[in-house]
């Protein structure tokens, strides 16, 4: 009786490690990131907490549930780190990855709930989302989703009220929660248990979504357009086996190439998996209720994502993989309930899972390297300079964060209330030659940083004429006083400023032969002094 115990236990002790094993590896991964892309329009342009400030779309997306975790963790944290959100981020999609193994274990058995697990923690082809903590959307969507297929398998009166919970809560994340209302609709409809009385299962997540629409999704910009119909047959032919092909192991680079070297195995894969799929309901002489469900979930995400593609968003993306994925898998859960599978067929897949794994983890961990913390370092780099700047900044100063515009008073605000984003001023200093110039670049930007034709006549006591050598450079520590810059030469006088980089730095402008220039350095939030290089002979004079 103790054997038969710790044997059934097996499965789900190793679905443990798997969990943590995903979620360490993750957050390996993302350490030293600071905020991507996306992220920043919910912790910095979200002030407050007004209806607007949770339900404002994010381009034509619904994003109420994460806008609402990023304010409570920002409340709570600050910004100085996105660890917080990272952690909640990684702790959701693990979660996912537990309730896709509940679900397939009723269909499959645990060792096949298992591998099918497994293939989702360890998707490492879906980096985009594993390494981006703004996709908790996607994760809460899945997870809900998930949940509510869970619920509706108990055939009662609770679980009906608790799958049109979690199918309101699915779309409250991201518009991933539509298919699974569409597919909540497919259940309804073939499920003849009380039809009258379970209305609202379905009915729920769409009025929900209808209203927020309504009321705020229909100011937004959208993607989804008509003329992309004609093209929709060969977008989920190729998105399905991009899937397959991230399920193989031989995903590259993020899915954005045009052309992607192994999709052909990937569409053989899925030609095999659709043939299959003929037999098997063939020999059934029936469409399952289950698999018509989960069939339309699949070619509802599809569909909808074929509707809204454009340049950016190829069906090959790295970031529609895991949902692609875990419904591919929903479907051939339901396709093999059932059938009795032989223990050489689970240890086939395992082996297979364990290679197609590693590949996958180590495109993560190359992606992650090479493009995603070169990416985070320039950011905080920069983010750090423009703190730095402080009440010397431009007014009309403009942060370009990826596909998000920030106000400089927004920032600003944000950094005064929440903390810095960016590196401080002792770090920076710290920091490579390229990043120290990159801090330089940015603070010349963001204070404005010229020369200008005219200004006061520097007289008195007080200044201090300087010629600096060849190659050297003049220490001027900021003030309201302009510095004057005097022209010797008989060319053109280059003048560059270098602060935390090295002399001599980025160049602001030059002075015309035997003319002279005024230079104003703000005090900022800063003690260091500003070093002038000029390009020839010249003058560098300073008052106090």
């Amino acid at each position: 009786m103790e054997g038969t115990a710790n044997k059934a236990a097996l499965p789900w002790i190793l679905l443990g490690v798997l969990m943590a094993g995903s979620a360490i590896l993750i957050l390996s991964q993302t350490s030293g990131f600071t905020f991507i892309a996306d992220e920043w329009d919910l912790v910095l342009l979200r002030p407050g907490w007004s209806p607007d400030t949770l339900l404002d779309p994010f381009h034509e997306h619904i994003i109420i549930a994460p806008a609402l975790i990023f304010k409570v963790l920002q409340a709570m944290f600050g910004i100085g780190s996105p660890r917080p959100m990272q952690i909640a981020s990684t702790a959701t999609f693990v979660a996912t990855g537990l309730l896709l193994f509940v679900w397939l274990r009723l269909r499959v058995g645990d060792w096949g709930a298992l591998i099918g697990a497994a293939i989702v923690l360890f998707l490492g082809a879906a980096f985009e989302d594993l390494l981006w903590a703004f996709q908790i959307g996607y994760f809460g969507s899945l997870a809900c989703g998930i949940g509510a297929l869970i619920a509706l398998d108990r055939e009662d009166r609770k679980g009906d009220i608790a799958a049109a919970i979690l199918l309101v809560a699915s779309i409250s994340f991201s518009s991933l929660g539509i298919p699974f209302a569409l597919g909540a609709v497919t259940e309804w409809l073939m499920n003849p248990r009380e039809r009258g009385r379970r209305w609202f299962v379905p009915a729920a997540p769409i009025v929900f979504y209808a209203l927020w629409w309504l009321g705020w999704g229909h100011e937004a910009e959208s993607a989804v357009s008509l003329s992309n119909v004609p093209d929709l047959p060969k977008y989920v032919f190729d998105a399905a086996s991009a899937a397959m092909t991230s399920m193989l192991g031989l995903a590259t680079g993020d899915g954005s190439e045009p052309d992607q070297p192994h999709l052909i195995w990937g569409r053989l894969a899925l030609v095999v998996l659709i043939g299959l799929a003929a037999w098997r309901l063939i020999r059934l002489g029936k469409v399952p209720r289950g698999v018509a469900v989960t069939a339309t979930i699949a070619l509802a995400f599809f569909a909808l994502a074929a509707l809204g593609h454009n340049d950016l968003r190829p069906p090959t993306s790295s970031r529609y993989q895991l949902p692609a994925v875990i419904l591919i898998l929903l479907f051939c859960g339901e396709l093999l309930r059932g059938m009795k599978i032989p223990g050489y067929a689970f240890l086939a897949a395992t082996v297979v899972v364990a290679v197609t794994s590693f590949s996958g983890v180590g495109l993560m961990r190359d992606q992650a390297r090479d493009r995603w913390k070169p990416s985070a370092i320039s950011n905080q780099v920069t983010l750090g300079a423009i703190a730095i700047a402080g009440d010397a900044a431009r007014p009309n100063f403009v942060l370009n964060l990826s596909s998000v515009s920030v106000p400089i008073a927004r920032f600003q605000d944000e950094v005064a209330s929440s903390g810095s984003p960016g590196y401080s001023d002792a770090e920076l200093a710290r920091m490579d030659a390229a990043y120290r110039g990159l801090a330089d670049q940015t603070l010349i930007d963001t204070e404005g940083l010229i020369l200008s034709g005219t200004g006061p006549a520097l007289t008195g006591s007080g200044c201090q004429t300087t010629t600096p050598k060849t190659g050297g450079a003049v220490a001027v520590f900021p003030s309201e006083n302009p510095v004057l810059i005097i022209n010797r030469e008989n060319t053109d006088l280059e003048v560059s400023l270098a602060r935390f980089g090295d002399p001599p730095g980025s160049p602001i402008g030059s002075i015309y032969p035997g003319s002279r220039a005024w230079l104003t350095l703000p005090p900022d939030d800063s003690t260091r002094p500003w070093q002038i290089s000029l390009g020839g002979r010249g003058a560098v004079r300073v008052c106090d």
